[in-house]
């Protein structure tokens, strides 16, 4: 349980939308395979407004009851 809420606090819902180039550049002498080059451009996306997983659990309407409920249940063992 305890290991859930772990991970449950500090997880991050990161979005980063990747799109990936390849260009392969290859050096020949003779008609053999010298060198081959390969170049990787990336252009990624990171939105600016991500919030963790319990940030939204606790501020978002939607999920207001099951907040209740789980701060009740936690109460009552204790």
């Amino acid at each position: 349980m305890i290991r859930f809420l772990f991970i449950l606090l500090f997880s991050t819902s990161v979005l980063a939308n990747d799109n990936c180039t390849y260009k392969t550049e290859q050096v020949i002498e003779n008609g053999i395979v010298v060198k081959e080059i390969v170049h990787k451009t990336c252009t990624e996306t990171e939105y600016l407004k991500k919030e963790n997983l319990f940030v939204t659990w606790l501020t978002d309407e939607k999920y207001q009851q099951s907040v209740i409920f789980v701060f009740i249940g936690i109460l009552e063992n204790l």
